[in-house]
């Protein structure tokens, strides 16, 4: 570990401060580019407790859920690379690993000598490896990097630059760190005092080593899988660090479990955002991919109590988003529908609206049919 010096750190620092009417904040970019990072998720026991409003059948019912906060693009997103500064080389050898994620993720990495770009690469910053998450690189000035390799040279190994530009890349794509993993919560048996000065003779801080290697992501904040000592998203842990008999080397190629979980987050074949038209035939869909979320967008030109459905044998989850702002979410429903099916009934006032399905459990698939109607 005798360059973790500032790596891959993901709170890089501006990122979601731009709060003028240039810059986005972190949840505005992340909501506007996909209204899907915005999810509930029924929890079936224990957990946080929300009420998601008033059915047909009575008054409010009192369920458990949680709100997944994500930076994800929109599958399909052709993103624009470009690089900063660097040599002809080393840039070669990024682009050619980075692109190795297109085979996983529904995404197109496409790389331009100039113009508009969401990532930028540069390698200025000597010893520090690091990346924005997903869409915290919309955040950031156009003028600055989203992304840095600090010790990244021609002679470098072809394993350092598969395990680096893997990782970095994973991050852009809104991976988080792997140890930060809600999951990952107590199965790593630290010796705190220990790491605290290792990283001290590296320049951190006790706040900097809280930050990026203790603190793991809220459970709401993220959606995730069991923790993955494999995934390239995951530090190299040294037995030093530890206590007890407990090491992780360094991961250079992505797990199972990179691929399956960003193969869900961004899958195949999703139709993307589908419009919807108020009172037309209802509109025949498929949750194809285990964690797959399907989004819809429809308009409203006058007040009135609108009737939103799923039908079908698929136990959908339904959440109603709006106006006018893909972050606002105004009602959602688990079963109030025939079967297992979501049911939203509620007065909208004219502007646009969004509704994003899901399946209540996250590895099940299933067909279903949408509609959106007036009441009366």
């Amino acid at each position: 570990m005798s360059r973790t010096y500032k790596i891959c750190a993901p709170f890089v620092p501006g990122v979601g401060h731009h709060e003028t009417s240039a810059w986005l904040s972190s949840e505005q970019a992340a909501t506007n580019e996909r209204v899907d990072n915005i999810r509930i998720a029924p929890i079936p026991h224990g957990g946080l407790m929300a009420t998601h409003g008033a059915g047909v059948h009575g008054g409010p019912v009192r369920v458990r859920a949680a709100v997944e906060r994500l930076k994800l693009w929109e599958n399909g997103r052709r993103l624009r690379v470009t690089f900063l500064d660097g040599v002809a080389e080393v840039q070669d050898k990024v682009a050619t690993i980075a692109k190795e994620w297109e085979a996983v993720a529904n995404i197109t990495f496409d790389f331009v000598s100039g113009g508009a770009s969401e990532i930028r690469v540069s390698f200025a910053e000597q010893g520090f490896s690091w990346s924005t998450v997903g869409t915290d690189a919309l955040t950031v000035p156009s003028t600055q990097a989203t992304m840095n390799f600090g010790w990244l040279e021609p002679t470098t190994s072809e394993r350092e630059y598969q395990r680096v530009v893997r990782h970095e890349f994973g991050h852009s794509l809104g991976m988080i760190h792997e140890h930060q993993n809600p999951a990952a919560l107590g199965q790593i048996p630290w010796d705190k005092p220990k790491v605290y000065a290792y990283y001290a003779q590296q320049g951190w801080s006790h706040a900097d080593v809280d930050a990026n290697i203790f603190d793991v992501y809220v459970e709401d904040s993220t959606n995730h899988t069991a923790f993955d000592p494999t995934s390239i998203m995951e530090y190299a842990i040294p037995d030093s660090l530890t206590v007890g008999s407990y090491a992780i080397g360094w991961n250079t190629i992505l797990s199972q479990t990179d691929i399956e979980f960003m193969q869900r987050q961004y899958p195949r074949g999703s139709a993307g955002m589908v419009e919807l038209t108020v009172g037309a035939p209802r509109t025949a869909a498929a949750l194809a991919v285990g964690g797959e979320v399907d989004t819809y967008h429809f308009d409203v030109a006058t007040p009135r109590t609108h009737i939103m459905t799923t039908e079908g044998t698929t136990d959908t989850v339904m959440t109603l988003h709006g106006p006018n702002d893909p972050g606002a979410i105004l009602a959602w429903d688990d079963d109030r529908g025939k079967g297992q099916n979501a049911r939203i009934v509620r007065k909208l006032f004219a502007g646009s609206y969004w509704l994003s399905v899901r399946h209540k459990d996250p590895a099940a698939t299933g067909p279903y049919t949408i509609g959106v109607k007036r009441s009366g």
